[in-house]
């Protein structure tokens, strides 16, 4: 992760430097704004760094702008801050039914969208809610930003029993597909766990083929021909 840091805003956070001297990362406290090194991450005093994503994270702004995750599943912009400002975040949204992100684990790379993302949302901060300021600079920079999900807010051990209860869930929904024998030779795929329906309903269209008699044909008469012939006059005369 080289040319990558922590920028702590708001406060001192729960900050391990420990774990970050082991990641080989500097850490400033404050600062303006600015981004001081090439992929820098930007948290608050509200959140733990989740230090066992940020290597995947650092490595998302190879490719991404920015990356920050959802804030509240269920919380739309609509349901913060003032009448005024969500008409002055309408206006630049042009919906207010949209999810917000925390901008309190915000992952910024120091190209010219991300300097522009960060000059916006700080100029936006001035209305109000800091949320819905990062959703309308968002908006107006358009940067190419990726949507973390919202574990990432957790602590280590949550997010660990998060993703197994995750792929658990995922396993008993999306079942594989494994190869049924209908008849010798002849397979089909069906998911696991519907073998036996499977095998049943060919079966049953089996017996119903077997139960129908073959049409027979009917056998076509020939054409008898319809004029006779004429009889020979026997009468002499």
């Amino acid at each position: 992760m080289n040319s990558c840091g922590i920028v702590v805003m708001r406060g001192g956070g729960k900050i391990s430097m420990s774990s970050a001297r082991r990641q080989g990362l500097p850490v400033q406290k404050g600062g303006n704004w600015s981004l001081p090194w090439g992929r820098t991450l930007f948290v608050s005093a509200d959140y733990t760094i989740p230090w066992d994503l940020l290597p995947s994270a650092f490595h998302f702004l190879e490719r991404w702008d920015a990356a920050a995750p959802l804030w509240r599943y269920g919380v739309l912009a609509e349901n913060l801050g003032t009448g005024t400002e969500q008409k002055r975040t309408k206006a630049v949204t042009l919906d207010l039914r949209l999810l917000v992100y925390e901008p309190g684990l915000l992952f910024v790379k120091a190209n010219e969208e991300g300097m522009a993302l960060m000059k916006a949302w700080r100029a936006e901060c001035r209305f109000g809610n800091e949320r819905l300021a990062f959703l309308r600079a968002l908006h107006m920079v358009k940067p190419k930003f990726c949507a973390l999900p919202r574990s990432w807010l957790a602590e280590e051990e949550y997010r660990a029993k998060h993703d197994v209860a995750t792929q658990r869930n995922i396993r008993k929904t999306v079942k594989p597909l494994v190869k049924v024998e209908i008849a010798p030779g002849r397979f089909v795929k069906c998911h696991a766990g519907d073998e036996e329906k499977v095998k049943e309903h060919y079966s049953r269209l089996q017996r119903g083929r077997n139960q129908q008699e073959p049409t027979k044909r009917k056998k076509r008469k020939p054409a008898q021909d319809k004029m006779r012939r004429p009889e020979e006059d026997k009468s002499g005369g």
